[in-house]
């Protein structure tokens, strides 16, 4: 594909005539394939399970139509709260399916476990072939949920790297893998994971007798079993070669290159009938399992065996080109192999524009029923990327007004030009739930959280000295900040009024949403009476032992190491009442006043990151901290606005630094951060733990307890730890859907009212836009929008093409936006003549 700067030149001297010939571009001839034209503005990744962070364009604008779950949900799944979970399960590679309950015992804490899913027996779709011809059959099924399990747990023995805790590629990421000591008080004497429970190994120096081999849990694929490349032994189980990895000396712990004191989620799968085509499996659990299709049964797309068993039974599938062998990967690879209704063809980051496309699959299993229905006409599905930001944005709202585009996602991070949409008569917007994407301002709280052997390594440590000084902001700041942000001018003024008030922890349209739960509203006296009156924190200080005063959370040092170990801050900079008394500020200060404190003498100076799409989040805050007598750190974004987003930062947890700082300043550091967290409206337990809650229960960061392997924990990025919210957290996974409301309730309303971890700002407004040539199939959602029938935008092969609906239209040459794109930047005009041009990608 050429590229833009050979382009230049010509689109120089046609950039006077490209606008009007626009919409003078002739359709397709008849005979040409049906084609379905989408945009996309996300980051490309790995689309593979066990490797993917899910979050990518490859997975999400490519993988979903190549692979195929064994169940479905779709866009009316209510999470289980008004009826049965099975009740809402939709057929697609298994046809039918039972449960086995759990029997219900009263545990060590007091309270009866409900809910819980012990098997489930599912019978496999007949008639399903693969995109290589090859047969979809139990066998199959059964590997692709043993692989996961696989190269999760690192069981094939591929050669770590322990400098290197990101590679997936050499190890495995354990994500299904959760801590046995967690379930312990959970235990009952029809629930018991005692096998798996293993003692902790105590630092600081390594034991005399290392753990060995039955130490450590293994995955049981069953007897007569065999998988190339992975050792299994005579009973049927997996385990690494070498699971003891030794002993890390930097941070008196060992190093356990599998998981340890874990337990995989599902037990055993099991064959009951195999066939050439169809069967049976029945997949036992360990965990006490009350979403029915957790440790991945549900997010397991079926891969062919005959493609990928050979070389990645053992190993992740890295990256997305067919005809380049990935670094990571042992051999060159077709990707996407699935039972899919469209096969992968191609993604290519280089084209102009970036983009791919995929081919209707026309041995489909379900191609006849859906052609005979109406649908699945698109014969050519085809992706083109934007580049996120202002410019970009503008570029894919002219594709989409002169129908180069014929559907595009109303998104929080991108907002299409709806006045434009509204205006023409041939597009029809569907809008949707406010987004599960919900906007926060996370506000570190690693003041109270701080590990206890910072002087570890740096990876772990940043830059700090032994003693050190984590750059979190003081609970009382945090909360004086929650009252003084004007979140009604962030809604109505700077976002024109295209969003709503997120709900906290959860988002307004989440089914475990409570309205009665505390959420910080604006309030500037509030928020400025916290700041005088509050002295040091004794929430943070044990104010009954000696100045300095020992904190109470974490942080106290280890038998071995005393004191050196300690987090022992000076009170004084949490006694905000004093500072505000040295710069004059009382409650009859003017407005004027502590403005005037922000610009001369702040009470305190926040090291703030955003990116362009949360520059107006920047702009209020900074208005907002002022009023507070509050400054930000680079107001005017010259190093701290990414050019990029800050998720491509911030996904690497508190391995990270962000760009363009010396010293180099990470998720330690930083004092705050804008950023979209995903809570899913009907499951959002998962992302609730990853964001709120820590599974090694603070044992990383207690010197020599744990092992290399442990890690800090990543997910929680504000390091908001909080022992209530762990044995909340616990019970979420151990009770039926109709009771966690209560249990999220409580989780919300701690955060809200003690732990102030973020600025819960916003959701968007958001909703689907598509060309009145296509009929969408649709379903109805738990808030009654009619949206796509799986949920998420408009699934290409659930699509009629009906062009009979387009009215005749005057030109649009003359648009607004397209009169503001002559003067724009030849940039941008070789972006928009590319994607005229490149109707077709190949």
């Amino acid at each position: 594909m050429k590229k833009l700067t050979t382009m230049l030149p010509f689109i120089l001297l046609v950039s006077s005539i490209a606008i009007p010939i626009i919409p003078a571009i002739a359709a397709p001839p008849e005979e040409a394939p049906i084609i379905f034209t989408v945009g996309s503005e996300a980051l490309v990744g790995n689309w593979d399970a066990p490797i993917t962070d899910w979050y990518n364009m490859i997975y999400g604008s490519y993988a979903v139509y190549a692979l195929e779950y064994l169940v479905g949900k779709n866009a009316g799944y209510g999470g289980g709260v008004d009826k049965p979970l099975v009740e809402e399960w939709v057929p697609v590679l298994a046809t039918n399916w039972t449960v086995e309950y759990y029997d219900i015992e009263e545990n060590s804490e007091g309270w009866n476990a409900t809910g819980g899913i012990q098997s489930i027996t599912l019978t496999l779709r007949e008639g399903v072939k693969f995109h290589d011809n090859s047969d979809f059959n139990a066998t199959v099924a059964k590997w692709n949920i043993d692989r996961w399990y696989i190269i999760c747990g690192n069981l094939s023995g591929i050669e770590d790297d322990p400098d290197d805790p990101t590679d997936y590629a050499n190890h495995g990421n354990w994500l299904l893998w959760p801590q046995t000591n967690t379930q312990v008080p959970y235990f009952t004497s029809y629930y018991n994971l005692s096998e798996y429970d293993a003692p902790d190994i105590l630092g600081p120096l390594p034991p005399s007798v290392p753990p060995g081999l039955g130490d450590y849990p293994g995955y049981f694929v069953g007897p007569n079993i065999s998988y190339p490349g992975v050792n299994i032994d005579s009973e049927g189980y997996v385990y690494h070669p070498n699971p003891w990895g030794g002993w890390d000396w930097d941070v008196q712990g060992p190093i356990h290159n599998q998981p340890y004191d874990t337990y995989p989620i599902v037990k055993w799968v099991e064959i009951i009938d195999d066939k050439q085509s169809g069967g049976t499996i029945k997949v036992h659990y360990n965990s006490w399992n009350t979403g029915g299709l957790s440790g991945g049964v549900e997010d397991v797309g079926m891969l062919s065996y005959d493609a990928y068993s050979k070389n990645y039974t053992s190993q992740g599938i890295y990256g997305y080109e067919n005809d380049f062998q990935h670094a990571d990967n042992p051999t060159l690879v077709d990707h996407m192999i699935g039972t899919g209704p469209y096969t992968f063809e191609e993604h290519d980051e280089t084209g102009t524009p970036p983009g791919g496309y995929m081919l209707k699959n026309e041995n489909y299993w379900n191609k006849t029923a859906l052609e005979d229905d109406g649908w699945f006409d698109v014969e050519r599905r085809q992706i083109i990327k934007f580049p996120a930001g202002q410019l970009a944005k503008s570029v894919r709202d002219t594709a989409l007004l002169t129908h180069e585009i014929d559907s595009a996602w109303d998104a929080m991070y991108m907002p299409i030009d709806l006045d434009g949409v509204m205006a023409a008569p041939n597009i029809a917007y569907y809008p949707k739930a406010p987004s599960q994407y919900l906007t926060y301002i996370v506000l570190n709280s690693i003041n109270e959280t701080w590990w206890s052997w910072p002087w570890g390594i740096d990876v772990y440590k940043g830059m700090w000295s032994d003693q050190g000084e984590p750059g979190g902001i003081p609970r009382k700041m945090r909360e004086a900040i929650s009252y003084a942000f004007d979140y009604d001018n962030m809604i109505n003024q700077a976002l024109d009024g295209r969003a709503v008030r997120g709900g906290s922890i959860v988002g307004i349209d989440n089914i475990y949403y409570n309205a009665s739960n505390t959420v910080p509203v604006y309030n500037l006296t509030r928020a400025r009476e916290i700041l005088l009156t509050a002295e040091t924190d004794s929430y943070v200080f044990n104010l009954s032992t000696p100045i300095p005063h020992e904190p109470l959370y974490y942080n106290k040092g280890s038998a071995f190491w005393g004191n050196r170990g300690k987090y022992l801050p000076n009170p004084d900079l949490y006694n905000f009442s004093k500072m505000t008394a040295e710069r004059g500020l009382t409650a009859s200060s003017t407005d004027g006043d502590w403005k005037e404190v922000a610009a001369q003498d702040p009470i305190l100076v926040i090291d703030f990151w955003w990116d362009s799409a949360h520059e107006d989040v920047k702009n209020v805050l900074l208005t907002s901290l002022e009023n507070i007598g509050v400054a930000l750190l680079d107001p005017n974004g010259a190093t701290n606005r990414v050019q990029t987003i800050v998720w491509d930062y911030v996904r690497a947890g508190h391995l990270t630094n962000f760009p363009g700082t010396d010293p180099a300043r990470s998720l330690w550091s930083v004092n705050a951060w804008a950023m979209d967290f995903d809570r899913p409206p009907t499951e959002p337990e998962l992302n609730l733990f990853w964001a709120y809650s820590d599974p090694d229960r603070g044992r990383w960061r207690t010197e020599g307890t744990t092992g290399i392997r442990s890690l800090h924990y990543w997910g929680n990025f504000g390091f908001s730890f909080d022992d209530d919210v762990y044995k909340w957290q616990d019970r979420l996974w151990m009770i039926s859907p109709s009771e966690r409301k209560y249990w999220i309730s409580k989780i919300a309303e701690k955060e809200a009212t003690q732990n102030f971890p973020e600025l819960w700002l916003y959701q968007a407004k958001e909703g689907y836009v598509l060309w009145k040539d296509w009929t969408p199939l649709l379903a109805t959602d738990p808030l009654g929008n009619a949206v796509g029938y799986w949920g998420e935008g408009f699934s290409t092969h659930l699509l009629r093409y009906t062009p009979e609906n387009l009215v005749q239209e005057l030109p649009i040459s003359a648009s607004p936006i397209l009169i503001t794109l002559v003067g724009s930047l030849v940039s941008m005009l070789g972006i928009i003549y590319a994607i005229m041009r490149k109707r077709k990608l190949r």
